[in-house]
């Protein structure tokens, strides 16, 4: 009777366990043979060549398919958590790694993060990816940046030995320099100073 208690509460601790198994996707192109992210214009690259060890990759995700709540942008430059959807930037262990060296005879425009990503609280969960590249600390003070479509992915168990590479689902995608916009201040600013010019051109 004992025994057989045991060994029902060790199924039940087994169930539960595997149940509140984090979902975790592998931030990789490379072992996928790409796609690979690629200089645009203005990003003062060779444009439609692999981007070079200066980048970082990063993530953006949300629960759920939402990609077709996510707004087209087709500057492929504009900030992920405007897009709506839901999309969140990543953050921990796995959510950024740096692109591959040339010179170290790997392939430009590849990206292999050291360790999983922790992208949803369940495995086996759908989530929506917006993958990113930048120069710079972040994404957001980047000067030369670009991000991919919003993709889906199903995230594999935390202790899965082959957890699932972005580079399956991932489209590709290209990096451009960023222009700042003005603000409606400095049009203002700028338009009360050429009214000022015309005015004392017309009193001379």
């Amino acid at each position: 009777m004992k025994k057989s208690l045991i060994i029902g509460l060790l199924g039940l601790t087994i169930t539960a366990a595997s149940s509140l198994a984090q979902g975790v996707i592998y931030l990789d192109n490379y072992l996928t043979g790409g796609p690979y992210v690629k200089y645009g214009a203005g990003s003062g690259g060779t444009v439609g060549t692999g981007i070079n060890n200066t980048f970082t990759a990063g993530v953006y995700v949300a629960q759920g398919n939402q990609t077709g709540i996510v707004a087209a942008d087709p500057s492929g430059t504009a900030d992920p958590l405007t897009l709506g959807g839901g999309l969140l930037l990543g953050t921990g262990t796995g959510s950024t790694t740096g692109f591959a060296s040339a010179a170290a005879g790997l392939t430009p425009g590849a990206f292999l993060a050291s360790d999983v990503f922790a992208a949803s609280p369940a495995a086996n969960a759908t989530i929506t990816v917006m993958m990113v590249a930048y120069n710079g600390a972040s994404y957001s003070a980047a000067t030369v940046r670009g991000h991919s479509t919003a993709f889906t992915m199903t995230t594999s168990d935390s202790s899965s030995p082959s957890p699932v590479q972005v580079g399956t689902a991932m489209p590709t995608f290209n990096v451009f320099s960023v222009v700042a916009v003005p603000e409606p201040t400095s049009f203002a600013l700028a338009g009360l100073g050429a009214a000022a010019l015309l005015f004392a051109r017309r009193k001379k």
